[in-house]
């Protein structure tokens, strides 16, 4: 009986196909044949492919720009029309402009916005004239200057630094460092302020040079010159506050959490972050228990004895290494040159079951810490803390985690520093310039404290599982384990089992 086989070959833009049918004298006869071209899935431009969705993703970011920034001129309007620092828009004009796009075009608003520079009558001068002469507020001429100086600054906010992000460093590198050469021109001119500088500019070369060729900061520079117009100006606390919130208010970013994956043992709860110090503590155990030495008086592999594995600790805690290779453990266990791999050639004294190349995720969250508080951070948090009632240092050094994983502005940070752990300004500020990356690992955050007990009892991991009731097999092998406690386990005086003789 004959057998018809269908061939595919796929291809990035193309499929081809074929159907032959099988002899029973093992032969094959051609039935059809073809092939089908279809449009790639990317876009290619001089050789370079990048999504089709990327040009569409980069319209739609711009979109989203120009629509906030007329968002923020609106909100200042609605302040400076409170305080009769522009002319009147009606509240129907302004939701027009910000629904439909329909500028207002009355007259008066119109005039306040034109520029004549044989009258110094432009936005640069406003606000260096705002910053150096106090107006008199009493007069609507002078309030309509200062008006039109603010509502210049809600043209541009400037960068701000996000202490979360982990995007494109080589790019915040080039900012950051166009930043700092404008800070340095501003110097060099005896400029204090963004507004004097750039009006200086504009009295230099006028319109023959583009003056917003310059990356900005906002709290070095827009920030800065806005208090001082304020402070200039003798504006009221409550005039500062509502300015300030129509210029700089930023909703917070969108909360990812609920796409993060579930614990791999408890599938109803989600994943915790790779650098809660928790966490940490379970990788570096999980890793270190699993070693494997043999010494000039062992005959075979074993594990590592108490004073090797306190030797081996100090390297987890590197802030300067985050990852390291295996060799600074063999170099600090063994001494260097005295250790190789148990597969390779060669007669030195130490041997251990991984490759000196191998890479070790160290402890970088924890290393943070101890430089801030010391080696005994837990103990040092606990006794600054000042919400310490009813908690457990390790629950206190979760607020303080939370506090350097969810904090994205770095004054914030230095705050709660100051008020929750009595820090000094020295001390807040290097309590801020922590960073965490923010990714994720397989377990929940309960499913390692579980386990962690066993690890730090010198368990491997897989048996440090079984122990730990994760899943709930431990009563089942065991029906005498109920505590989650090594030490209860111990205490118990039923250790007479093999296994258990073993491990613990």
């Amino acid at each position: 009986m004959k057998k018809r086989i269908l061939g595919i070959d796929t291809g990035t833009n193309s499929l081809g196909w074929a159907v032959v049918d099988k002899n029973e004298d093992g032969s094959y006869s051609l039935i059809n044949k073809g092939s089908l071209i279809f449009q790639e899935g990317v876009k290619v431009e001089k050789g370079i492919e990048s999504s089709k969705a990327a040009d569409r993703t980069s319209h739609r970011a711009l979109r989203k720009q120009y629509f906030r920034r007329r968002l923020r001129k609106i909100e200042i309007l609605k302040v400076l029309i409170e305080f009769d620092w522009c002319p009147f828009l009606s509240p129907e004009a302004l939701h027009q402009w910000h629904v439909k796009k329909l500028y207002p075009k009355d007259e008066a608003f119109m005039s306040w916005q034109r520029t004549n520079d044989n009258f110094e009558e432009n936005p640069y001068y406003y606000r260096h004239i705002c910053l150096h002469r106090k107006l008199d507020l009493n007069e609507r001429s002078e309030r309509y200057v200062l008006g039109r100086a603010i509502y210049h600054l809600a043209q541009r906010r400037g960068f701000l630094s996000n202490r979360l992000e982990q995007g494109n460093e080589d790019e915040t590198g080039k900012v950051k460092e166009a930043i700092s050469s404008l800070s340095k021109n501003m110097s060099d001119t005896g400029c204090e302020y963004l507004g004097d500088y750039f009006y200086k500019i504009y009295k230099e070369k006028g319109n023959t040079e583009r003056i917003r060729t310059h990356y900005t900061d906002r709290e070095e520079h827009y920030k800065k010159e806005f208090y001082a117009i304020c402070e200039c100006q003798d504006l009221t606390e409550e005039q500062i506050t509502k300015l300030e919130k129509a210029l700089y208010f930023q909703r917070p970013l969108k909360s990812q959490r609920q796409g993060v994956g579930k614990c791999t043992f408890e599938p109803k709860k989600a994943r915790v972050a790779d650098s809660h110090p928790s966490f940490e503590l379970f990788r570096m155990l999980s890793f270190v228990n699993n070693i494997k030495i043999k010494g000039p008086h062992d005959i075979e592999l074993r594990p590592l004895s108490q004073n090797e594995f306190e030797k081996a600790k100090p390297m987890f805690f590197r802030k300067s290494k985050p990852q390291f290779d295996f060799e600074d453990i063999a170099k600090a266990i063994a001494g260097k040159g005295k250790y190789q791999h148990i597969k390779d050639a060669g007669g030195k004294d130490y041997k251990f079951n991984y490759r000196m190349t191998q890479s070790v995720a160290g402890c970088p969250t924890i290393a943070s810490l101890m430089s801030v508080f010391g080696d005994d951070y837990e103990t040092a948090i606990a006794e600054r803390y000042t919400l310490s009632e009813g908690k457990t240092p390790k629950q206190m050094v979760n607020d303080v985690w939370n506090v350097l994983y969810s904090f994205s502005d770095k004054d914030h940070v230095k705050q709660w520093g100051k008020e929750k752990l009595q820090m000094s300004d020295e001390e807040a500020e290097k309590f801020s310039k922590i960073k965490l990356t923010h990714s994720f690992a397989s377990l929940s955050l309960a499913a390692v404290h579980k386990i962690l007990p066993w690890l730090e009892q010198g368990l491997i991991y897989p048996h440090a599982v079984l122990m730990a009731k994760v899943p709930d097999r431990r009563t089942r092998i065991f029906p005498w384990l109920t505590s989650t406690d090594p030490h209860d386990c111990i205490s118990k005086g039923k250790t007479s089992h093999p296994y258990i003789l073993q491990t613990l």
